[in-house]
């Protein structure tokens, strides 16, 4: 059999890129959710980082990768960032703006304590989206701020079990906390308002949970690498507090039962009652597959191939534990029978339908020199929410993805100690833009057109003992 030469290899993956890149080619689907990188060689590559997995980061990309870290290695990821997304009506009505900041981190601990055994630790965001808008904004009875995060202290273990093949299994303890606020109109059926009181829905939740990971990268040959990962799906119990806060300019005097006066302040601190609030999630099983090729000594080609099982997620909903008791004891009979309404808010939620994605990313790496890589990588994604389902709490839009970046990996920052060179130091810089044009909305009663873009930039910095 003959061997196949690197000018094939290189025209092969060229071909896939480009097919892969072109949305006719195949329906992928974004996860906004995920799109944070936690590591900046990984985001340089676009995410492209599985059959690659050359530094601690592999922990969260690929922990097999981490059997072929000799030494103590240590690495911390910084990435800084702006969330974009414009709302409007369309034929030119009014306009909004959803611009939240966002600083993000990764970080890894890796140690070879025997040849061909490394150990691992470290801290990564998994899942994470946030969005702020304005509080007269027209989506504010299904959010006006949204705030999710899930985060993962993963340890694994993996081992070069042949020469050029390793494998992986490790622990995911899972930690994922919820914000959402959004207004609920406040008015009654019997003894009317001039007009609707706009009150607060505060809820916060946390949970916690367990889970799986394994991986497996094999060297072929020295110009061909093959790698996959799997990540277990992690259900999580949330549980938190609801409040609500009635914010007035001014607080007239009503009607009361009693035949007195109350203020509508005080009316509606009587209607919600803070509470213990419970729901639930999952935190999606996901498979990669990635391919790395090196045709020439200073040319490297990445691909990587991923399934996130996001129909695993659940919707989006929180339930009073008193739902099924009495949710406002100050909210009497009396109080039901005057003003013609009763305490309704002990399930709280916004339809949320999110649908299974496959991402494709792909990636080149260039060295000019033998310490210094320059790296760019492209996606493209298709919104994994369809357009009956894009509410104003998640407005998931399709998107391209370019990242470039910067490494440097060598002696010329060394840690030295009585003339012996005791570490090395590695350096990446990266930055990613992604725009996504306007796409409209067909959700019942908020059939506005969004659009997105987001810019990040991050650095990381490790060294090897």
């Amino acid at each position: 059999m003959k061997k196949a030469r690197p000018t094939s290899l290189l025209l092969i993956l060229a071909a896939w890129l480009v097919l892969s890149a072109n949305p006719l080619a195949s329906p992928l689907a974004a996860d906004d959710f995920a799109f944070h990188e936690v590591g900046a060689r990984a985001a340089s590559l676009g995410g492209a980082f599985t059959a690659r997995a050359d530094d601690t980061a592999a922990l969260f990309y690929n922990p097999a990768g981490l059997a072929f870290l000799p030494g103590l290695r240590f690495k911390t990821n910084i990435t800084l960032g702006g969330r974009v997304t414009n709302a409007a009506w369309p034929g030119g009505g009014p306009s909004w703006k959803s611009s939240p900041y966002e600083i993000l981190g990764g970080h890894a601990l890796s140690w070879q304590p025997f040849r061909r055994v490394t150990v691992a630790t470290g801290l990564f965001p998994v899942a994470t989206f946030s969005a702020n808008w304005n509080q007269i904004w027209s989506g504010r009875t299904e959010a006006v701020r949204t705030e999710l995060y899930i985060g993962s202290f993963r340890s694994a273990i993996a081992v070069e079990v042949v020469k050029d093949l390793a494998v992986s299994v490790g622990v995911d303890v899972i930690s994922s906390s919820v914000i959402w606020n959004y207004r609920i109109p406040f008015d009654f059926e019997l003894n009317p308002l001039p007009g609707p009181a706009n009150v607060e829905s505060r809820n916060r939740l946390e949970a916690h949970g367990v889970g799986f990971v394994a991986g497996a990268l094999w060297k072929i040959v020295p110009a061909v690498q093959v790698g996959a990962s799997y990540r277990k799906a992690v259900g999580l119990d949330l549980e938190g507090r609801g409040s609500h806060v009635c914010s007035l300019f001014t607080s007239p005097l009503l009607p009361a039962p009693d035949g007195d006066t109350i203020s509508l302040e005080a009316l509606a601190q009587r209607f919600y009652e803070n509470q213990t609030i419970t729901g639930r999630q999952t935190v999606p099983r996901e498979i990669t597959c990635g391919l790395a090729l090196t045709p020439l000594a200073r040319l490297s080609l990445y691909a990587d191939v991923q399934w996130t099982r996001w129909s695993e997620f659940g919707q989006w909903t929180f339930r009073s534990t008193n739902a099924d008791g009495v949710l406002a004891p100050d909210w009497t009979t009396e109080y039901e029978e005057f003003y013609g309404i009763t305490p309704d808010y002990g399930t709280q939620s916004v339809p949320f339908a999110l649908e299974d994605t496959r991402t494709i990313k792909t990636a080149v790496e260039y060295r000019p020199f033998e310490h210094i890589a320059v790296r760019a990588g492209y996606a493209r994604h298709e919104s994994s929410v369809a357009a009956a389902d894009r509410s104003p709490l998640y407005p998931d839009l399709d998107r391209n993805v370019y990242s470039l970046g910067f490494g440097y990996e060598g002696p010329v920052f060394s840690i030295w100690r009585n003339s012996e060179r005791i570490a090395d130091l590695s350096f990446d810089v990266f930055a990613r833009y992604a725009s996504a044009a306007p796409q409209e909305s067909a959700y019942p009663g908020f059939e506005m057109t969004y659009s997105s873009k987001r810019f990040t930039w991050g650095v990381g910095v490790g060294f090897s003992f």
